[in-house]
């Protein structure tokens, strides 16, 4: 499934019991802090930074804090350092990350600071930082639009794989009951190979009798795959423009979905494609005409897979290569920083 497990955290009413004791918790060391700075602020009569008490102790914590963010991907991956639930140390990773922004500003005297090496880490910090709060905002609502608009949900991995099984069961069933039209006969053509590889494991079959095709069907929030089988008595004539529209339309989008800058990638064209096909082809064809229409609905929800996959994990791209590098500076910051205190 898309969701995301171990590398989200849903920020809802059920999870509020928890994520309340974080936000009193941040909340007043915040408030302690900025108490603390802006005493000292007044007691020197000048913007702490740094150097001073309060802003090198704050500096020491976030240090911290970003060291202890940092652990939570070799975490995933290092089976003995997985002290803890996966969502402990994701509310940990968020929290304590949100925390460091207040401590960081003050270190860094409001943003009043100077030197490439200092603005080079307060600008990656700030964009980990924003990066990491996108990511977050996607994981509160990109599963549920999943959920809700993506009944034929399948392994992220496997979705080329279904479309192409969900193609060549559609392509038996036109072929079985559609008369073969202009587009078919040329398809036919320039695929010889692969018809008589098909036609070989046709030839194997016990009951050529039938055609059975596949769906996705989501009933009572459990979600599965449906096998359906067509009996197959004849070629249904009068059908050759479905054959022609499968072939030239259908078939590619149902092959590549948006990639093939098809027409069909709209559910009206699509709605509308049907229409014409249901007016000028026997009613004896409405089934092959619902199944293709069924098809072309789970391409495009394939195709929202995908996306949504996309958003769900391409702030990613961004938040973990700027960690890393936010590490680094880190290291080269302590021992510049302690040379000139």
């Amino acid at each position: 499934m898309l969701m995301p497990r171990e590398n989200s955290l849903i920020i809802d009413r059920k999870s509020w019991p928890k994520d309340r004791r974080w936000v009193i918790g941040i909340a007043t060391i915040s408030i302690v802090a900025t108490i603390g700075y802006l005493y000292e602020w007044v007691s020197v009569a000048s913007l702490p930074g740094g150097s001073s008490r309060s802003g090198f102790l704050y500096g020491i914590v976030a240090g911290l804090i970003i060291a202890f963010e940092l652990l939570l991907w070799p975490r995933k991956h290092v089976r003995s350092w997985r002290i803890g639930s996966a969502q402990q140390w994701l509310r940990a990773h968020v929290w304590l990350g949100l925390l460091s922004v207040p401590l960081v500003l003050m270190h860094a005297k409001l943003l009043f600071i100077g030197g490439l090496l200092n603005w080079a880490l307060m600008i990656t910090f700030l964009i980990v930082i924003a990066s990491g709060i996108w990511g977050l905002v996607l994981q509160q609502f990109l599963p549920r639009m999943l959920l809700e608009q993506v009944p034929a949900e399948t392994i992220y991995d496997q979705v080329d794989h279904v479309a192409s099984q969900q193609c060549k069961e559609t392509e038996r069933l036109v072929k079985a009951t559609c008369e073969p039209g202009i587009q078919a006969l040329h398809w036919d053509k320039e695929h010889l190979h692969e018809n008589l590889s098909e036609q070989s494991a046709e030839d194997d079959n016990d009951d050529p009798g039938f055609v059975v095709v596949t769906g996705f069907r989501s009933m009572t929030g459990i979600q599965g795959k449906v096998l359906d089988t067509v009996p197959v008595y004849k070629t249904i004539q009068g059908t050759q423009s479905i054959s022609n529209h499968f072939f030239s339309e259908i078939r590619p989008y149902l092959t590549t979905g948006r990639q093939s800058d098809s027409l069909l990638v709209s559910p009206m064209e699509t709605s509308r494609l049907m229409a014409k096909l249901r007016a000028t082809c026997p009613t004896e064809a409405s089934f092959v005409i619902d199944h293709l229409e069924h098809v072309c609905t789970m391409r495009r929800q394939l195709d929202l897979q995908i996306r949504i996959h996309h958003w769900l994990h391409g702030w990613l791209l961004v938040h973990v290569p700027l960690s890393v590098a936010l590490g680094i500076l880190l290291l080269i910051h302590v021992p510049v920083a302690l040379m000139y205190w």
